[in-house]
């Protein structure tokens, strides 16, 4: 502690002063018996190695008076006894926080000296007790703004450290600390603040609701745009400082949160990014499918639209996770939304967000929608046909401007999005009804992506029942190999109304009945047994009905023709969509 450059500054200032005014020379020395300052005579910065003087007073705590230097019984051990050049001695310990850290020591060489400073020797304990003190003190004071020093530092460190922005404001509205953190949230240097009221950092926060009596300000949204253009989106939270009584306000603390960020945290919270599915994931090798999956990696690779349509259970939403895993914001969120799913009443906040108060029961801070979510990533708007004519003019100013408006605000977002559409409808068939918006249409549908239904790539069915039976042996600790040939073979005449979805339930059913390791008639659901046993000669059957099938057709493009519209009403009168009938012209060679 004495060993401390601003200690044996003021040592040597004591130094000084004891020995101009007693005319005595002067040693004080460290715990350690290191000479930390003195006069002239007795300095050198080296350590006193063996005095047994300063050791018995380090043990007693107790100052010494050596009369005789060299006679007493101390200096027995010294290399000096009975030949030592001093003639008198005092000695008095530093004490510091109840602890000795030194000895300051009045040390005569002359007749002189010892006959003055026995003569004295009261008052010259009581002059060391001072000097001893004023050391004490000195050391106290730089050890403890050398622990605020360090604790400043830690404390900055820590602030600086922390993933929030954080700014504390004096009870007059000024900044006194600026974390880096508030520095690139609010896109200020500290120096440009630090010193200024807090709304030169943060224009729209009133502060005087900080540093209110029980003031607590938590989450508030906030959001403005700088002098540059730049826009600033970000959360605040507040809490006043007060004094050791809990009665005034001193200031106040305030946290920044990124939006970006917390809609990062929200959207791993949620699960809302995608999971791992790329598409080596999709099952299967036909070519109809392998066509799909060519075309649909190529559109993961751009920015644009994609419109994914096929029907139900064919996995559009697969496709558009794998899209979204290849695509150029693969790192941003994935946010999905079944347009048929939610009423329309709520399917404008879910997907534009709202204002704090903006309806009855809404959340007084307000929340940001399914756009806001997806900014910087990816965008799911499944069943997009079933949405309202509303809905979709707003959709379509959204995908046009790129910029939101919640319910019940005022102000207009910036968003970045990709949107993947998905939909089981003919939607050129909505369009002719005026039940889907045109413009719309053409703005969803840059790139189309038809999935094949399953009963038009059958090839596939194997590798999917491979893959399935892994799947639920895993999860039911089965041990299922395969299934049988009667099973096999009626798996591939059978039609699959519901696709590779109707497919998995079926085997999760089987799975889950089977007691042996084949997956037999007996296990499968009874709809599809009695399929069979409706099927005596199941090969001409089909074929029979590929014939009828092929014939309607044909007698529908002699009525109507071969536009576009035509198709729209052949495949309407046919109960099917657009593209299972360009699928079936393509199969049965009609086009």
């Amino acid at each position: 502690m004495l060993s401390n450059f601003q200690v044996e500054k003021t040592i040597q200032q004591v130094a000084k002063s004891i020995a101009a005014v007693l005319d005595v020379e002067i040693v004080i020395v460290d715990k350690n018996f290191k000479i930390v300052g003195g006069t002239a005579e007795h300095q050198g910065r080296y350590q006193i190695s063996n005095n047994a003087i300063y050791r018995h007073i380090m043990l007693t705590r107790e100052p010494v008076i050596i009369e005789n230097p060299g006679f007493n019984k101390l200096c027995k051990t010294c290399k000096l006894y009975k030949n030592c050049p001093e003639t008198a001695e005092i000695d008095y310990p530093i004490i510091v926080d109840n602890e000795i850290v030194g000895i300051i020591s009045l040390v005569g060489l002359t007749a002189e000296h010892r006959e003055l400073m026995l003569s004295r020797k009261n008052d010259y304990l009581t002059f060391l007790e001072r000097m001893s003190e004023l050391i004490a003190t000195k050391a106290s004071e730089v050890l403890m703004a050398q622990k605020l020093e360090y604790v400043a530092q830690q404390l900055t460190h820590i602030i600086n450290s922390v993933q929030e922005g954080i700014i504390a404001v004096g009870n007059d509205g000024i900044i006194t600390h600026f974390n880096e953190f508030a520095e690139k949230i609010l896109k200020v240097p500290a120096p440009e603040v630090l010193g200024e009221k807090v709304g030169k950092a943060i224009p729209s926060f009133h502060f005087e609701e900080a540093i209110q009596e029980n003031a607590i300000i938590a989450d508030k949204e906030v959001r403005f745009r700088k002098e540059n253009g730049e826009t600033v989106h970000c959360y605040i939270s507040a809490n006043p400082i007060k004094d050791t009584f809990g009665k005034k306000v001193l200031g106040a603390i305030v946290t920044l949160k990124d939006a970006k960020d917390i809609k990062k945290m929200v959207s791993n919270m949620m699960g809302f990014h995608s999971k791992d599915v790329n598409f080596m994931d999709i099952i299967g090798k036909s070519n109809l499918l392998t066509e799909v999956k060519q075309k649909a990696l190529k559109a993961a690779k751009t920015p644009s639209t994609v419109l994914i349509r096929g029907e139900s259970g064919t996995g559009k939403e697969l496709f558009a996770r794998a899209i979204h895993n290849e695509s150029l914001v693969h790192r941003g969120p994935f946010i999905t939304i079944n347009c048929a799913a939610i009423p329309e009443t709520l399917l404008e906040s879910e997907l534009f967000g709202y204002e704090g108060g903006a309806f009855t029961g809404a959340k007084k801070e307000g929340k940001p929608g399914k756009f806001e979510l997806a900014d910087g990533g990816t965008l799911f708007l499944d069943e997009i046909g079933d949405m309202s004519l509303y809905l979709q003019a707003k959709l379509l100013r959204a995908l046009q401007d790129k910029r939101v408006q919640r319910v019940g605000g005022l102000k207009e977002i910036p968003v970045n999005v990709r949107i993947i559409a998905a939909t089981n409808k003919n939607l050129e068939e909505l369009v002719v009804q005026n039940r889907f918006r045109e413009d719309l249409f053409y703005r969803l549908n840059v790139i189309p992506i038809i999935i094949p239904p399953l009963a038009e790539r059958k090839e596939d069915i194997p590798d999917l029942i491979e893959y399935l039976l892994k799947k639920y042996n895993i999860l039911f600790n089965k041990n299922i190999v395969a299934i049988d040939d009667s099973v096999r073979r009626l798996f591939t005449y059978y039609s699959w109304p519901g696709n590779v979805r109707e497919l998995e339930n079926v085997l999760e059913y089987a799975i889950n009945m089977e007691n042996g390791n084949q997956i037999t008639l007996k296990s499968i659901p009874e709809y599809l047994v009695n399929f069979l046993n409706t099927k005596p000669d199941k090969k001409s059957l089909q074929i029979m009905i590929e014939d009828f099938e092929k014939k309607i057709i044909e007698d529908k493009i002699q009525s109507y023709g071969f536009t576009l519209e035509a198709k729209n009403k052949i495949a309407d009168e046919l109960g099917i969509g657009i593209a299972s009938l360009y699928r079936k012209l393509k199969k049965y060679k009609l086009n």
